[in-house]
This record gives structure tokens, C-alpha cells and sequence, in this order.
């Protein structure tokens, strides 16, 4: 007979596996800040939470009612999305780079009466929701007190007491809205996708099915307003009371992984990539006995991890003893992985863009376990290589309780709880991209090996198609020019209708000075640096190099380097880091007719 009580993950919805968790985790740390000045248990957090829900139950907040939040990754952005769940609501979290006018937009299409905000982000909210004729009631603050607005400590005092909270919660069932996401809109303006408690407690048991879901800490520093932010943060804390520290600023990331050494992590390839070239520099910058030392860890780690893997068709034998070699040395490393809080990762993960094979095989021969995956808003994170069954530049093979197979054009098709449940308001939208049989449409092309294992090829919309007829996705081209070197942080491949292949490319601002320095060009800037001889030599060895891994049509024959660095939420990437190449193509028109001169 088992007595023990049930799991947080069998759950049916949200607020029943937060409930879980306190019962079983109650004096475990759930949530804190980065220097820990804030550190509540889950039991602290509790209280929070149902402070908060009889706060925003009193002022009208209920079942099925919608609340956004335009906040960073703070402890009360935690505390007031679990709050809202508690009572049912569907809380959503907006971009805080968002102008007026869009966050304007997605109010409206929510149907948002409540608005949660700090300081810093309330002139434009005042401002989009002078737009909405009334239809904002109250706009609650975090941080203090403004004119026309509700503090957070204002709404908890005029909670009633004999608001029942046990029986809010309860009343939640699997097929609830639990939460929007906002599409990044580079097809239009965002649609919001509707996730039920279904979707994201089925999310969650397949990623435990297939991977070591966090124990002891993961970091919130993606935003709420992307689905991976919640799915590998937010959510994922739930399944083993694992303490979320919230990153309210990407930039801080490094403080939060050195002081809270969390055995989880995802994040966008970009962070990746600057965590790589933290390594490459520390190791570089070591006296010649060490450095040699650390650079055979790399190398030999490097051979490891090309031999294990899936259809690598080395001998078992010869993959064995290469193991053996590495495990007896890859402690040397875990000195510098330690500085960067990277030495209690038990699962990494990478996606939301694209990424290069050898960013997961530099961290696997280092000792971190980087998983390639994808997912898409619409469908979660579906697809993951595990830990000891993965292929470098695939995304791995479907979660448990995935289906998925290949319409005639090769487009990726996914059906599983894990779906989402429609956009919002838009059933046109909706049918499109989940058919009656409930396929997800993802608009991604793949293709399936005879091991299962997925790999994306590109945007179905994105695919190039030059002037000769050849097909070719840019995704991949410029994958293959990132993964020559780091000091390469933009790639975007021109093509489309074109005789030939062109490419912009930009300089990771981390790594360039490294570079620089190698090549006798230290101290100059990158706009210096882009002018300088030896260093376009130096991308041109790299292109090469891309080239010789390309297929003829692909190859890059012209290519400019831009003497700037694109940062996420700009004119060239999407909050997420994915390029707007629309964008691109008219900004730098001129460049790109240059190269058709």
C-alpha cells in the first residue's frame, strides 16, 4: 500500500501543484532575489499568495477575468501571477519594451481590466489605457504610490476576511485559461495564445518523463511575456519546490547563476554564446602550463562528445575509452565553471532561436549538458535531445506523448496536450494552425531521421528561393558561419531572388575585444575594428571555412561586416533574439545592393 502523498506534477491544474509543493517543500526557499535580501519558503510564499489573491478578489479580479503585468522578472511578478491562478484569473505578462500603442493593443484583445506595474513603466501604461475608452479599472503598482493608481500594499489591506481562498483555488479546473502569450509579431501584429492548466501541467510531467527537472534552484530572468520564461522557470519551480531567483535584468544573469548555482538553466542561444566566450577568455587568459591543461579538457571533450552521440558510428569500445580520458581530467575545468555558477548544471537548456551545432558541443565537453530543443508558443517545448541520448544540431526527439510526423512540403506537425488551446478572438488564426484532427501547424520545415531525431530547417515563410529556382534556408547558412567562431554575433544570409548568396554580418561585442587582442588589434572599437584589414581577413577565413560545409548554391560569395551589435528589442531582433529580417532588408538596403553591384 503507498501512503505517499500525491506528486505536484500530477496535478490537474497550477494552484493545485503550488499547493502540493507548500505542503511538501513548505520550509524549502521557493523564491528569491539576487543577494537573497528577499528569500521567501514556499510556505512565506503561500501566505503571499493568498494575501494577494483576497486583495485582487475584493477589487473584482475572478474566474476567468484577465490581468496583465508589464514588470520584470521581480519577486512580485511571481507572486502576483501565482495570486491571480489561485482565483482562477488568467494573468499575462507584456514585453516592457512594448510602446503605448501595443500594449494598448494586447489590453484590448485580452479584455484586461487590472494592469500590474512598477514606476518605471507607468507613463505608458497610463498612456495605453487612456486609449481603451475606460476599459482599465485599476492599475496596481508594486513599487510605491502614483496618482490615479492602487498600490499592491493598497489592494492586500482592503481584501475581505471571509474571502474563501481554499475554495477559489478548487474551483479551477484543467481546461482554464492559466495564461496569454503574445506572439513576437514579425507576421503581424502578436496574437495571443491561450494556454489552459492542461497545457502546462502536461508540459511539465513529459519534461519530467525525459529529463532532471530542477531540485534545487532555476533562475527567472526570461520574461513572463515568453513562453519559455514560464515554462523553465515559473512553472518548472512547481514540480520539486526548486527556488526561483528572479533576474529582473538580463545583464545580472551572470551575478544570479555565481550566487545561486542553480542545477537547471535555459536560456536563448545568446546567453550561451557570451557564457562560452567567458570560458574561452578565462582559460586564454591563464598562465601556459594551466592553459595547455584546460585546452586538452576542451579538445578531448570535443572528440567525446562527436563520438557518443547518436549515429556517430564510432565503436562502442573506442566511445567508451574516450569517456574514460575525459572524466579523469574534466575536473581541471570545474574550477572556472564554478566562478560562473555553471558547476551544479544537471540539464542545460538552448532554444528559442537558432543555434549553432558547436555551441551545445563546446558546453557538453566542458561538462555542462547542453540539450538542444524546440518548441514554438503555440505548441510549448515539444522536442529535446536527452543527456545521454542526444545529436548535436538536431532538436531531439519528441517529449513523451508528442506526436509528430511531416506534411508533404515537410512541415513539422505536433499534437499533444502540450498544445495550445487557439488565439484569442481569432478562430480564422486558430484553425489555420490547429486543424480539426488537432495537428499543430508549426510553420517550421524539419525533417525526421531513422532515429527519430528532429531537425528544424527553417521558417516554412523564410525559405530562400534564388533567381535559379534553389531552395535554401538561410537558418542553416548562418548557422554554419556562427558555429566557424565567436567572434561572429549576427549572420542574416540574402538570397531571395537573387543569382547569389550574400551575408551581413555582425561582432559579438564580448568576444570581439578577445579576438582583437590574438590579432594585434586590441583597444580598438568595433567600428575600428570592421575597417581593419586583418580582422576582415580574419571573417573572411571564417566564411571560408562556413563554405566549405555549405552546398554550392548556399555559399556565402559576398559578405559586409556592420560595424554595430544587434541586441535583443531592436531594430534587428525581436525580444527573443530572433532576427526581423524584414527589417533588416529595408535598413540595410544599401549594403545589400552593394553586394549586387
Amino acid at each position: 500500500m503507498n501512503d505517499a502523498p500525491p506528486t505536484p506534477l500530477s496535478a490537474g491544474t497550477v494552484p493545485e501543484a503550488f499547493q502540493r509543493t507548500v505542503a511538501q517543500h513548505g520550509d524549502k526557499v521557493a523564491l528569491r532575489n539576487i543577494d537573497g535580501s528577499v528569500s521567501l519558503t514556499w510556505s512565506e510564499l503561500d501566505a503571499r499568495v493568498r494575501s494577494i489573491a483576497a486583495g485582487l478578489a475584493a477589487a473584482g479580479l475572478g474566474k476567468g477575468d484577465t490581468i496583465a503585468m508589464l514588470l520584470p522578472n521581480t519577486p512580485e511578478c511571481h507572486q502576483v501571477d501565482f495570486a491571480a491562478v489561485h482565483l482562477g484569473a488568467i494573468p499575462f505578462a507584456i514585453f516592457n519594451s512594448s510602446p503605448a500603442e501595443q500594449i494598448a493593443h494586447q489590453l484590448s484583445n485580452a479584455d484586461a481590466r487590472f494592469v500590474v506595474t512598477e514606476q518605471a513603466f507607468l507613463p505608458k501604461v497610463l498612456e495605453a489605457a487612456s486609449q481603451l475608452d475606460g476599459q482599465i479599472e485599476t492599475v496596481i503598482v508594486v513599487d510605491g504610490e502614483a496618482e490615479g493608481t492602487t498600490s499592491l500594499a493598497a489592494v492586500e489591506a482592503g481584501a475581505d476576511a471571509s474571502f474563501d481562498f481554499d475554495a477559489a483555488w478548487r474551483a479551477v479546473t484543467p481546461d482554464d485559461l492559466v495564461t496569454l502569450i503574445y506572439t513576437s509579431g514579425t507576421t503581424g501584429p502578436p496574437k495571443g495564445a491561450q494556454w489552459s492548466h492542461r497545457t502546462v501541467m502536461a508540459e511539465q510531467r513529459a519534461l519530467d518523463a525525459a529529463l532532471p527537472l530542477p531540485v534545487d534552484g532555476i533562475i527567472s530572468f526570461l520574461p513572463m511575456a515568453h513562453a519559455g520564461g514560464r515554462i523553465t522557470a515559473h512553472y518548472m519551480s512547481l514540480g520539486y519546490g526548486a527556488t526561483i531567483t528572479a533576474c529582473p535584468d538580463m545583464k545580472e544573469v551572470p551575478v544570479a547563476l555565481a550566487t545561486s548555482r542553480p542545477d537547471a538553466f535555459f536560456s536563448v542561444p545568446r546567453l550561451w554564446e557570451k557564457l562560452q566566450v567567458a570560458i574561452e577568455a578565462m582559460i586564454a587568459g591563464q598562465p601556459d602550463e594551466q592553459r595547455v591543461a584546460l585546452q586538452e579538457v576542451v579538445d578531448l571533450g570535443l572528440e567525446r562528445v562527436r563520438a557518443v552521440e547518436a549515429g556517430s558510428g564510432v565503436p562502442a569500445d573506442e566511445a567508451a575509452a574516450l569517456v574514460e580520458r575525459h572524466d579523469a581530467i574534466l575536473d581541471r575545468i570545474t574550477p572556472l565553471l564554478a566562478r560562473l555558477g555553471l558547476d551544479n548544471i544537471k540539464a542545460a537548456f538552448v532554444g528559442g532561436a537558432p543555434s549553432s551545432p558547436e555551441l551545445s558541443q563546446f558546453f557538453r565537453a566542458v561538462g555542462v549538458p547542453m540539450l538542444e530543443a524546440y518548441g514554438l508558443t503555440e505548441g510549448s517545448l515539444n522536442v529535446f535531445n536527452r543527456v545521454e541520448d542526444y545529436k548535436t544540431g538536431t532538436a531531439g526527439k519528441p517529449l513523451p506523448g508528442v506526436e509528430v510526423k511531416l506534411a508533404e512540403d515537410g512541415e513539422l506537425l505536433c499534437r499533444a496536450e502540450l498544445n495550445f488551446s487557439g488565439y484569442r478572438k481569432q478562430p480564422e488564426a486558430t484553425a489555420e494552425a490547429l486543424d480539426a484532427d488537432g495537428w499543430l501547424h508549426t510553420g517550421d520545415i524539419a525533417t525526421i531521421d531513422e532515429h527519430g531525431f528532429i531537425k528544424i530547417v527553417d521558417r516554412k515563410k523564410e525559405i530562400i528561393i534564388t533567381s535559379a529556382g534553389k531552395n535554401m534556408s538561410p537558418a542553416n547558412i548562418e548557422s554554419a558561419v556562427r558555429g566557424e567562431s565567436s567572434l561572429v554575433g549576427q549572420v542574416v544570409a540574402i538570397g531571395d531572388a537573387r543569382s547569389y548568396v550574400t551575408a551581413l554580418i555582425t561582432l559579438d561585442p564580448e568576444a570581439a575585444p578577445v579576438h582583437a587582442k590574438n590579432l594585434g588589434l586590441e583597444g580598438l572599437s568595433l567600428e575600428e575594428l570592421v575597417a581593419s584589414p586583418v580582422l576582415l581577413a580574419e571573417v573572411e577565413g571564417i566564411v571560408d571555412r562556413a563554405n566549405k560545409r555549405l552546398h554550392g548554391n548556399e555559399q556565402i560569395k559576398k559578405f559586409t561586416v556592420l560595424g554595430s551589435a544587434w541586441l535583443p528589442d531592436t531594430d534587428e531582433l525581436t525580444p527573443t533574439a530572433k532576427l526581423k529580417r524584414r527589417v533588416i532588408h529595408v535598413k540595410y538596403a544599401d549594403e545589400i545592393e552593394g553586394m549586387y553591384a
